[in-house]
């Protein structure tokens, strides 16, 4: 079953430093820079926006794909799990979360390891007690902090490890499908 298709038959992983994602993806984005990925994006894109912008777009918006001519990977599905395991095998990005490596899911800033000290009047005093590492955002300032939340986002990664070993790739004209398939290669 196809998942996603790239409008080029190319290796991968595609080797560029951003990706732009349109403005139905706002869940993605999140990911992705929580994940590394320097991801461009804004709820205001318009797809006359997105028609020229150099690096890789990333949608679900069908004619926007089909009228592109610069690299675009289109979501075929609609399965939010999956699009982490198709980004993971386009970009070649692992899908575990490493703080040092992530970056400010709300801005895509970096983000700098800080001393309780310099969050104290920033987070609950009841995280305080509870953590000892954090890290602050050098562009929105927010504040972040490995929390209970991340056994959530661990789950969520390790699902989409387990479809990612499930896709494949097929050249067909000049697309990259990208394909899904169980084990024994029937198509689910």
């Amino acid at each position: 079953m196809e998942v996603a298709r790239l409008n080029a038959c190319i290796d991968l992983p595609v080797n560029d430093d951003e990706v732009v994602v349109d403005s139905m993806l706002g869940w993605l984005v999140r990911w992705l820079r929580m994940l590394g990925v320097k991801a461009i994006y804004s709820p205001d894109f318009r797809d006359s926006d997105l028609l020229s912008v150099e690096h890789l777009l990333v949608t679900k918006d069908r004619e926007l794909f089909r009228r592109r001519t610069r690299l675009s990977l289109l979501l075929v599905t609609s399965k939010h799990v999956e699009w982490l395991s198709i980004l993971s095998m386009i970009l070649g990005f692992p899908l575990t979360l490493n703080m040092e490596r992530s970056l400010c899911p709300v801005c895509g800033s970096r983000l700098t390891r800080v001393s309780r000290d310099l969050v104290v009047d920033k987070v609950p005093r009841s995280v305080l007690l509870r953590h000892s590492e954090f890290w602050l955002c050098t562009g929105c300032g927010k504040v972040y902090w490995v929390g209970s939340h991340h056994v959530r986002i661990s789950k969520e990664l390790e699902i989409a490890g387990s479809i990612q070993s499930m896709l494949s790739t097929q050249c067909v004209g000049n697309n990259l499908l990208v394909i899904r398939g169980n084990k024994e290669g029937h198509y689910i």
